[in-house]
């Protein structure tokens, strides 16, 4: 075997003027250029077939003529450029060889013998011994065939026969020169090209199979594999089917009217369960990327290990929704896999022993799109743009790194919504938290980004889906608020709701429903690990011990259904400073529930008096300082926000005071202001309490200097100053210290009447102390909640005031002695009453009301596709009091003016329809008889108002073709298909016209079927249109058919049979057998020179002599047709099969023509 690449020339001489050229020095020459022109066609470019080289079987008469090869090009291992040749030129010179020209489409090989390549002894032909020779056919054409060949239809079970070209390379030493010019001599390097054939065993043998095998002698292990580059993925069984995991349907839970049951938890994980351990915790895909893994040599990853580590979580409470992901991932994985497999083909250093003077072409008669029995082309990576054999390695490393990396931690995890892809292979997706987030994994998870060195780089949020992770098993009410935290900041287009495995009583939070009901309505629920933008991220928890937790989720690719009712929330001001009072809510509906979008642990102020909902900005978290807070009613967002001012903790006393000497009436007043950053903020001073204010800032120690003028000590003012930083403002009021406190009153007592108007009065009484001098007054003070401030009654000290107050509340009393003295302590300290008078009603409680579609709990506004619509609509009232007066339905139009529609509806059910375009709305309204009065959810019905579609076709073939009448008479139906998407079609016209579409009439009307039949007998033309008519009177018409009669002259296959005196050569006489005049049976063997004939005749009525005839072939084997522009047609060379004939006849002056077919079996 002579292997040029076995050893290579890495240098050469120069050759220098008037030198002595030595064989040696030349042959080194040619040998290190030859050397590198091979090694670049095989490191450069690749080796095996490039094209062409396609093997066919050529039959003639049911026998193997010849295989015929087309042209190609192959490159070995050893760097020979393989083409077809055929010679073009014959050497005169008996030491130079014939020119050749590879300019040919293909060779036909018509001969065959046993192969003997014992000139060579090409090492891939022989047996491990390399004694024997495995079988071996050498193809040649009819030229190059010598007598030792055989025809090639004697080669046999070619069904199992493989094509390979083999490049018969030897040197052939000629006899030695006697002459005296021995130039042309030399060695001449044979280089033949032999198609060769074998059988499929000792093709495979040429192969060879995986493994190594042990050699005797040394202990070294040798390869079994004698074709390293052959083997390839793709020729593994099934490799290239998909591996797919069943979807699961959540529906089945509640199938069978299961829908009152509850469903458990246990029944959600069976589901994933099954599905897992239906294939085997994913046991085929381990399988397929394993048998791949091996062939190209790479390492293999453990099923059993990461089967053990499923069937563990699966005995946890939460988890097997991972659980199911992670065998996902995989099948993505391998799906990625197999796509790049067909262009992985890319082999850098291949074997240069692999196939160094043979190219396979494969079986005879492949069976397989892939023959494993033909070398592919296996290119150089400098061809390989994708560089898919490195992204399927990659690919490999990283199902590895998967099965290693998969961790389902049971602590705490922290939520997270990281961006994703929707249908993109996973490689594009982001990791799942799931993973443990090693360099391993990250180098190994996109191709691409490794590449480019981005690995480490995270998918925006512009991405079209969303991975939620980090939930499950965390309560449910604090999953969804830090869910809804992130999709809020992030402004991510997506909804949250959560499900309970509980049924759920009196349940105002719309961002909560029951499972069974949910699951029931949108059976489309699937969990994905998260959701598509624009779609409903659905949290499903169940109490598991005294918590509520998150034991799965799902997901909706909508927007889903919180029930379409308007919800509103306002504040007075989007400001509040921290200090200030309780500001009130305004909400829709009444009953809603109003909760502040903030972090879990912070709070925003929203708190709950008395059934009423206020901002309390002093409860707000300092964190929220400056920052807008929102706000949701029944968990659905508003528009309302609050910005909460810090507001500084400030204090302010009198420190000193100088009292009047000499002539001076001035009281000198020092007043110490205390807290951080005093500097900062704005002082107004009231110091007589009149109104008047004035600005003063204090120095640099926080003193303020006042001096009051004649104070005269029995009218002290009490000192007001505004605190004010930026937008917000707080008064502190200061009292001038006096030396004596005021007196307090004692004995005090009261008493409380209804007023029968809405109104209590008290009445107080007290005893005084016997020390009045300092006392000018008595302030009373009143208070339905102290900590939200007291209000003053002031008035004299003298006994017995009243107070008048609203019923049905209660309240707290305060009594103050004020004058020249000073109050001792606050006010809360004073003397007087806690919580008394005529409290609320116990028996007054406000009503409930709700409304909703008799047919169905879901309250979504509802679509009418039909003429008429009829509902009923249930109203359901409650009152704990029991004393509901009235139950009002009212009904709007179009968003118009209400109108009653009933008043105390039997059965609490109301009726009504809807018959034309637009919209009715309906609420309730309930009032009790102490005057509450509610107002219930709306519920609206549409109708809208569409055209009309409609198209008319024949009802035989279902076509819309114009047609032509050949007989007396022609019958037919047409069908009308008509549609409407509100569904109320009013009428159905079938218009008919018999002059070309000028005028038209009406010919059917509503036809029962939407079908209509009509027949012509005569010369013209039928035309038909269907008109539609809807209740809002919108029309829509249809195509139009048409039917038309001719005048035609009428054909007539008069005789089929062969006639004697028609044609030449004579032809014989053929029998018909039963079948009809239509079939004609034809014994080819007994046809004379494989002919036969076919007569027809026309005839026309009345009676024409100018006609013309056109015979055509219209179906059957290859044959020949003679005179088919005569009456008698001739048929030569006919196969066995089935034809069918056709004949036109023409009348030449009218153009009107007839057509007959005849069916002729040939066998």
């Amino acid at each position: 075997m002579n292997n040029k690449l076995s050893n290579i020339a890495v240098r050469y001489r120069k050759f220098s003027k008037g030198q002595y050229i030595e064989k040696t020095h030349f042959n080194e020459f040619l040998d290190y250029f030859e050397d590198q022109d091979r090694l670049s066609r095989v490191m450069l470019e690749g080796v095996g077939v490039v094209c062409g080289f396609k093997p066919k079987l050529v039959y003639v008469d049911k026998r193997l003529n010849n295989i015929q090869l087309s042209q190609g090009v192959a490159i070995t291992t050893d760097g020979d450029l393989l083409t077809l040749n055929k010679t073009s030129e014959v050497s005169k010179d008996l030491y130079v060889s014939d020119l050749k020209t590879i300019n040919i489409e293909n060779k036909k090989y018509t001969h065959f013998k046993a192969y003997d390549n014992f000139k060579v002894g090409y090492a891939p032909f022989y047996d491990d011994k390399k004694t024997k020779q495995i079988e071996l056919w050498e193809l040649a054409t009819a030229e190059e065939a010598t007598t030792d060949f055989q025809p090639i239809n004697d080669l046999s079970n070619l069904e199992n026969k493989c094509v390979l070209l083999y490049l018969e390379d030897y040197e052939k030493d000629i006899k030695p020169c006697r002459g005296v010019d021995c130039d042309n001599h030399g060695i001449q390097q044979i280089r033949n090209l032999k198609v060769l054939v074998t059988t499929e065993k000792q093709m495979a043998y040429i192969i060879g199979q995986i493994g190594f095998t042990i050699d005797p002698v040394t202990g070294e292990p040798v390869p079994n594999r004698r074709d390293s580059i052959q083997t390839h993925p793709l020729f593994l069984k099934d490799i290239m089917k998909p591996v797919k995991q069943e979807r699961v349907v959540v529906e089945r839970l509640i199938l069978n009217d299961k829908t009152d049951t509850n469903i458990l938890p246990s029944d959600i994980k069976k589901l994933y369960q099954e599905v897992l351990q239906k294939n085997d915790y994913g046991q085929a895909i381990f399988e397929k990327i394993n048998a791949i893994s091996q062939v190209i040599g790479m390492g293999t990853a453990s099923h059993p290990g990461f089967k053990s580590t499923l069937e563990n979580i699966l005995t946890q409470e939460i988890g097997f929704q991972y659980a199911y992901d992670v065998v996902q991932d995989l099948a993505d994985t391998y799906s990625e896999i197999i796509k790049l497999l067909p262009k992985a083909f890319t082999v850098s250093l291949p074997d240069l022993i692999s196939f160094p003077k043979h190219v396979m072409l494969g079986k005879l008669i492949p069976n397989k799109q892939l023959d494993p029995f033909r070398h592919q082309f296996y290119n150089s990576p400098v061809l390989d743009e994708e560089k898919a054999m490195e992204r399927v390695k990659l690919l490999i490393r990283r199902f590895n790194q998967q099965v290693q990396s998969f961790r389902l931690s049971s602590t705490k995890s922290q939520i997270r919504i990281t961006p994703s892809q929707k249908l993109n292979p996973l490689s594009n997706k982001a990791i799942p938290f799931y993973y443990e987030a090693s360099e391993a994994l990250l180098k190994t998870w996109n191709f691409d980004r490794i590449s480019n060195r981005s690995f480490l780089e995270n998918l925006t949020f512009n991405n079209p889906f969303y991975n939620i992770e980090g939930h499950q098993g965390m309560d449910y009410r604090e999953a969804f608020d830090k869910i809804k935290e992130i999709r809020d900041q992030q402004q991510l287009g997506f909804d949250i709701m959560a499900l309970s495995l509980q049924e759920l009583v009196n349940n105002k939070d719309l961002s909560t429903a029951y499972f069974n009901e949910y699951a029931e309505a949108h059976p489309g629920l699937e969990h994905k690990r998260g959701v598509e933008r624009g779609g409903t991220f659905v949290l499903i928890f169940d109490n598991i011990g005294r918590d509520t937790k998150v034991i799965a989720d799902f997901s909706l690719p909508y927007i889903c259904c919180t029930p379409k009712i308007d919800v509103k929330l306002s504040l007075p001001s989007p400001i509040a400073c921290a200090k200030s009072d309780l500001i009130p809510f305004t909400v829709y509906p009444m009953n809603g529930d109003v909760r502040a979008v903030v972090a879990g642990g912070l709070n925003g102020g929203v708190v709950l008096v008395d059934g009423r909902y206020f901002l309390n900005p002093s409860l707000v978290s300092a964190e929220l300082y400056n920052k807008e807070i929102s706000f949701t009613v029944n968990g659905k967002p508003t528009k309302c926000t609050v910005r909460v001012l810090p507001q500084p903790d400030i204090k302010i006393k009198a420190d000193s005071i100088t009292y009047p000497k000499g002539d001076s009436k001035d009281t000198i007043v020092n007043f110490k202001i205390s807290g951080e950053n005093i500097g900062d903020y704005t002082y107004s001073w009231d110091f007589w309490d009149n109104g008047r204010w004035v600005n003063m800032a204090p120095d640099e120690r926080g003193i303020v200097t006042y001096a009051f003028s004649e104070l005269n000590i029995y009218r002290i003012p009490t000192v007001k100053v505004k605190v004010i930083s930026g937008e917000c403002a707080e008064t502190i009021e200061v009292n001038l210290p006096l030396t004596e406190t005021c007196p307090v009153v004692s004995d005090i007592t009261y008493t409380v009447v209804d007023n029968d108007n809405g109104n209590q009065t008290f009445t107080f009484n007290w005893d005084l102390p016997s020390d009045l001098s300092t006392v000018t007054g008595l302030n009373i003070f009143v208070s339905e909640n102290p900590s939200a401030g007291w209000s003053t009654e002031s008035g004299s000290y003298s006994p017995k005031r009243t107070i008048t107050r609203p019923i049905g509340k209660k309240y707290y009393f305060r009594f103050g002695l004020v004058g020249s003295c000073r109050e001792e302590g606050g006010i809360a300290g004073l003397p007087g009453f806690n919580s008394i008078g005529i409290g609320p009603d116990e028996n007054n409680h406000p009503p409930t009301v709700s409304i909703k579609w008799k047919d169905t709990s879901v309250l979504d506004e509802r679509l009418c596709r039909e003429p008429v619509c009829n509902f009923t609509i249930v109203v359901s009232a409650n009152d704990v009091d029991g004393d509901i007066d009235k139950i009002l339905i009212y009904k709007s139009i179009e968003g118009g003016a209400s109108i009653l529609f009933a008043e105390n509806p039997e059965g609490n059910m109301v009726s009504d329809s809807i018959n034309k375009a637009g919209k009715q709305s309906y609420w309730a309204v309930v009032i009790d008889k102490k005057g509450n009065e509610v107002t219930s959810n709306i519920l609206s019905y549409r109708k809208e108002s569409h055209a009309p579609s409609v198209s008319i076709r024949w009802n035989d073939i279902s076509g819309n073709a114009d047609r032509d009448c050949t007989e007396p008479a022609c019958s037919y139906s047409i069908e009308v298909l008509a549609s409407d998407a509100d569904g109320d079609i009013k009428d159905i016209q079938i218009h008919k016209s018999t002059d070309g579409g000028s005028t038209w009439s009406l010919f059917a009307e509503n036809p029962s079927g939407n079908v209509v039949e009509d027949s012509i007998n005569n010369v013209g033309t039928n035309s038909y249109k269907a008109i539609v008519i809807d209740e809002e009177n919108n029309k829509a018409t249809s195509n139009t058919l048409t039917y038309k009669k001719e005048y035609r002259p009428t054909i007539v296959v008069k005789s089929l049979k062969p006639v004697s005196t028609c044609c030449t050569p004579e032809l014989p006489v053929i029998t018909s057998y039963p079948g009809g005049d239509d079939v004609l049976y034809v014994d080819l063997f007994g046809l004379t020179n494989n002919t036969f004939g076919l007569k027809g005749v026309g005839r026309a009525i009345p009676h024409l002599d100018d006609l013309e005839y056109f015979w055509s072939k219209l179906e059957g084997p290859e044959v020949t047709l003679e005179n088919i522009n005569n009456s008698s047609l001739v048929v030569k060379n006919p196969s066995r099969g089935t034809y069918r004939f056709q004949l036109l006849v023409k009348d030449v002056s009218s153009d009107a023509f007839g057509v007959s077919i005849i069916k002729v079996v040939v066998s």
